[in-house]
């Protein structure tokens, strides 16, 4: 047996001990997958009433789709339609709050 031989065996003091296996970090989000249909809606009927005081976009399919491009945002045909009813939804409820908020006046 040579002396190469018993070294291969024995740790060293100078060595580091193996360590714990370092788990993988998370794959980062990409920022569409970071918001939710609801939170898209919101942006988006936010979007539909910001052209002034008397111009009120409507919140349909084709005005989804440019709002859409324009922000290049990568969305499902499916949450398209999820947004869709949202938007329509808060839409309708910013009207009431605008018709109620006028009959207080």
């Amino acid at each position: 047996m040579s002396t190469r031989d018993f070294r291969q065996g024995t740790p060293s003091l100078f060595e580091a001990p193996p360590s714990a296996p370092v788990p993988a970090p998370e794959p980062a989000r990409q920022p569409d997958e970071e918001k939710s249909t609801s939170r898209l809606a919101r942006d988006f009927v936010r979007w539909c009433w910001s052209f002034g005081a008397e111009f009120r976009n409507s919140p349909d399919v084709t005005n989804l789709r440019y709002w859409i491009h324009k922000h290049k945002l990568k969305i499902k045909h499916r949450e398209e339609a999820e947004i869709l009813q949202s938007a329509r939804m808060l839409f309708l409820r910013r009207i009431e709050l605008l018709i109620k908020k006028s009959a207080r006046s």
